[in-house]
């Protein structure tokens, strides 16, 4: 899926010179060594909003995590070439059917984790807090923090099932995710709603 938005046309640093050698081919399972980004240490709202500025458009791409490992390396060893298009972002959504917040290499945490950590992408992590505890839900950013993941959308989601019943001490909305994230990590995580 392709968002588009009004943003910055500038050129993307992790695109320019990408022939150099270091480009993993089309058969591997890894990304080639992520260049640094000079606008890394900037905040994801701070680009958008510099973007959105400018008048330019500017792009983001979406990911559903693979069911089996198979998938994973291949939608990994694809990350190169999607970079090379020069998306502001990538998003990794929430699918609470494959244990997303695990260590599984399907999950998603560790795509989300393996595209900002070894390809060099700003990555925002999907999370959903459908029929999840809010202690659950805490240990979830933690570990997204602990892997360098900075950006949350943060939704309700969908229910596994046919209809929606709140956890009993959970939250029901998304602003209770929004208002949680805030309450237990301050202004860590750059926060996306929808």
């Amino acid at each position: 899926m392709v968002n588009e938005a009004r943003g910055s046309g500038s050129p993307n640093p992790r695109s320019e010179g990408s022939s150099s050698g270091s480009e993993s081919s089309k058969d591997s399972s890894r990304c080639s060594t992520p260049s640094l980004d000079p606008e890394r240490h900037e905040r994801l709202r701070e680009k958008m909003r510099r973007r959105m500025d400018s008048g330019d458009k500017w792009f983001s791409l979406e990911f559903f995590p693979p069911r089996t490992a198979e998938g994973a390396v291949n939608l990994i060893s694809r990350f190169d070439r999607m970079a090379a298009g020069g998306p502001l972002f990538v998003d990794v959504t929430w699918h609470p059917a494959g244990d997303p917040g695990s260590d599984k290499e399907t999950s998603s945490m560790m795509i989300a984790s393996t595209a900002v950590n070894y390809c060099g992408l700003e990555t925002i992590l999907h999370m959903t807090c459908c029929q999840q505890r809010p202690e659950e839900i805490t240990g979830h950013l933690h570990r997204a923090k602990q892997l360098g993941l900075k950006n949350i959308m943060a939704l309700r989601g969908d229910p596994v099932g046919d209809h929606w019943e709140a956890e009993e001490g959970g939250f029901s909305y998304a602003t209770d995710l929004v208002k949680h994230i805030r309450t237990e990590f301050a202004d860590y995580f750059d926060i996306c709603v929808a």
